[in-house]
């Protein structure tokens, strides 16, 4: 079995925070159901780390004023 190294983890966890960036939802029950829609990855431990990028990346937006966020990707897409 592979075991990812952290720098893989490091990048796994940016490419989740750099999807969770473009996340329109602001439901914490979707937001769930988005991230593991969106995971690209199957092993257990690189799923964990990008859902959690992607967590982290959503929160810190809604935390962000509207003047100074990118265009967001609505949740469906």
């Amino acid at each position: 079995m592979f075991k990812s190294t952290p720098f893989q983890l490091s990048r796994i966890y940016a490419s989740g925070w750099t999807a969770g960036r473009k996340c329109a939802t602001a439901d914490v029950a979707e937001i769930d159901a988005v991230a593991d829609r969106l995971n690209p990855y199957l092993p257990l431990t690189e799923r964990e780390r990008w859902s959690r990028g992607f967590k982290d990346a959503v929160s810190r937006v809604q935390g962000t004023p509207a003047k100074f966020r990118g265009r967001p990707i609505p949740a469906g897409e």
